[in-house]
């Protein structure tokens, strides 16, 4: 007749541990990759764009997927849509004019103030310069105001 095995409180418990350490090992190399990707982050400090705006367009996203640009009447501004809560990318929602963020829920108006969610700060404003030929230079390393424009 086969011995049957007996399996204490401590038993079980250890066997508990050696499995939450096992899977906590197992999670650490693919977080540390997700946390220090640059995947998402901008490629260069400066950004082209060389399609014409109308005066009070929409926003017009740049080649750069988190790089957009506005002209309304006092000029031209541009944003990175990076959630200021956790660096998400922001999608911005023509028919809502707001700008939503998918990861933690944040919502901004059109200007890219927060309007609610875990967001606190505004979307960063970029300073932009105006070339004679119309197209513009976006340096995204440089944040301004809510109110410039050129």
């Amino acid at each position: 007749m086969p011995r049957q095995l007996e399996w204490t409180r401590r038993a079980v418990l250890r066997l508990a541990w050696v499995g939450v350490i096992a899977a906590s090992a197992l999670t650490i190399e693919p977080l540390v990759q997700y946390l220090t990707s640059k995947e998402d982050r901008l490629q260069s400090t400066l950004v082209g764009y060389s399609k014409p705006l109308d005066v009070n367009s929409d926003w017009q996203n740049t080649a750069n997927a988190r790089v957009w640009v506005k002209r309304d009447s006092l000029g031209v501004m541009a944003l990175v849509a990076t959630c200021t809560h956790l660096g998400c990318e922001v999608h911005y929602h023509v028919e809502k004019k707001e700008w939503l963020c998918p990861c933690h829920g944040s919502i901004y108006d059109l200007e890219g103030r927060p309007i609610s969610g875990p967001a606190l700060k505004a979307l960063p404003r970029v300073a932009v310069e105006l070339k004679p030929d119309g197209s513009l230079i976006i340096n995204t390393s440089k944040q301004v105001g809510m109110d410039t424009r050129v």
